[in-house]
């Protein structure tokens, strides 16, 4: 059963059971083998969501982002070196205006992250918000403090987590998470509009075939929409 939303100013003290700590240390194992494959090659990643916080279900999934742009066929050959096969490959774009993505879903319930645009402002704080682990932090089995999608503050103790509601808190909240206040904000408008009128899908949502290369998908849909192909030349 899912937590209930924290009340403002209201704080709450989770316990984690010894399932919980098993449950954590299995899904941090599938990340580690992950992010250790692309480490082997010099590429940065980042581990983020309930994962990095701790607060994990047994239908988490494990969000993986790399923090480098490198060609979709580096990852994929990368990718063949790991013990979870390649299930589907997407091209994702929240807004006309938002970084393009490749996702690539793998067995184990694993989404792995590509840029192929730069971001436009504010770099990997959007990851950060919700918590997020560099490869060295998640082989130390480091958790990191983060914002789940009720809008509440996981932060981290020995026994489990604190959970806190981080409304009128923006700056409190950025000095905490380690992000900007713009950022906070933004995210709090971001998931209270979806609380309000339910999630309105993205720009871009484009499913691959598994042979497909990915940037020459890319090139063909631009060359069809004015606005991926303003985003590409930006």
């Amino acid at each position: 059963m899912p937590r209930m939303k924290v009340k403002q100013h209201e704080e709450s003290q989770i316990i984690y059971t010894p399932d919980h700590w098993d449950l954590l240390n299995s899904i941090r194992s599938r990340a580690i083998e992950v992010t250790q494959a692309f480490a082997r090659h010099g590429f940065d990643t980042l581990t983020y969501g309930s994962i990095a916080r701790g607060d994990v279900k047994p239908t988490s999934d494990i969000d993986i982002i790399l923090t480098t742009l490198i060609p979709s066929y580096r990852v994929e050959l990368i990718l063949d070196e790991i013990p979870f096969p390649l299930i589907s490959k997407k091209l994702i774009q929240a807004t006309p205006n938002d970084v393009i993505k490749a996702h690539f879903e793998l067995e184990g319930e694993i989404c792995l992250t590509l840029l192929l645009t730069d971001f436009t402002s504010m770099p990997f704080e959007f990851y950060k918000f919700g918590g997020a682990l560099s490869f060295n932090q998640l082989q130390d089995n480091i958790r990191v403090p983060g914002v789940d999608k009720r809008l509440v503050l996981i932060q981290p103790t020995e026994t489990g987590h604190v959970e806190r509601s981080i409304e009128n808190n923006a700056h409190l909240i950025a000095k905490v998470v380690g992000v900007s206040a713009s950022m906070v904000s933004q995210r709090m408008r971001v998931l209270t509009r979806r609380d309000k009128v339910g999630r309105t899908g993205v720009f871009l949502n484009h499913s691959l075939a598994l042979s497909e290369n990915i940037e020459e998908t890319l090139r063909n849909l631009a060359r069809k929409n004015p606005m991926i192909r303003r985003r590409l030349n930006r």
